[in-house]
């Protein structure tokens, strides 16, 4: 009984011996060692006792990457795009795809040089200037904007300063936000204030003096035409008076003699 015990026991012993002393570019198939195949192709057949390993190649979408003895290619990895997955490298027999993150986005999961799962980058808010702008393998770094800066959509690597309104010809209307600039409006000298009014003041008694001058000139020549126009009968009378004498001199004659 024991005997027997001990031989069941050494038998697999026996057999590990015998897959360990297989070599390097060889794989066990039981007490055997065959020849592995070459990356890019599987195995099709084993050997035998008189044959090599049978291999073939990999079929499109799978690969081998390494001297193996399998009788089924690898499947090539496929890059999500919905995980913001894009292809550096396409699948070829002997490499697999490598997919990195696309434009705006950055590895949160990877495997080896592979990225697994990606995530856009942060935008930052109003307020806030990109101090580190988003990578391949890190997400966009914010910062508040310092005060007295300004940055309107949050894309700028620096605030904008506040604009100073002129304290002479400009007034403060609204005052600047992290996220908005300030707002000037202009404004009046003080010496204009003051002078504007006395201007105007000055025009008015002008035009005033120019329009009373004015209508007393155009009443002064209406008087001596109609002192003219009174005077008129005498002449006219006199002139009658004389063209009467000389037309009926006879008559005028006779007058006088009886006088």
């Amino acid at each position: 009984m024991s005997l027997a015990l001990y031989l069941l026991l050494l038998g697999p012993l026996r057999c590990s011996l015998a897959l360990a002393q297989c070599e390097e570019g060889e794989y066990p198939v039981g007490a055997e060692c065959c020849p592995k195949c070459s990356p890019g192709y599987r195995v099709k057949e084993a050997c035998g006792e008189l044959t090599g390993t049978v291999c073939v190649p990999c079929d499109p979408g799978t690969y081998t990457a390494h001297f193996n003895g399998l009788s089924e290619c690898l499947q090539c990895h496929v890059c999500d795009p919905a995980m913001g997955l894009v292809a550096r490298r396409k699948c070829t027999r002997t490499e697999n795809t490598v997919c990195v993150c696309g434009q705006g986005h950055f590895c949160v999961s990877e495997s080896g040089d592979d990225c697994v799962e990606c995530r856009p980058h942060s935008a930052c808010r109003p307020g806030q200037r990109v101090r580190e702008r988003g990578t391949e393998w890190q997400d966009t770094v914010c910062e508040d904007c310092p005060p007295g800066t300004f940055s309107p959509s949050g894309t700028l690597e620096e605030c904008q300063p506040w604009t100073k309104c002129n304290s002479s010809f400009q007034r403060l209307v609204n005052p600047g936000t992290s996220s908005s600039d300030v707002t000037c409006s202009p404004s009046c000298p003080p010496s204009l204030a003051v002078i504007l009014p006395i201007l105007v003041a000055v025009g008015i008694i002008v035009t005033a003096i120019v329009v009373w001058i004015w209508m007393k000139n155009r009443r002064s020549p209406g008087a001596p035409t109609k002192g003219r126009l009174l005077q008129a009968p005498p002449v006219v009378t006199t002139v009658a008076l004389e063209e009467t004498t000389s037309v009926f001199p006879e008559r005028d004659q006779a007058t006088d003699e009886q006088l």
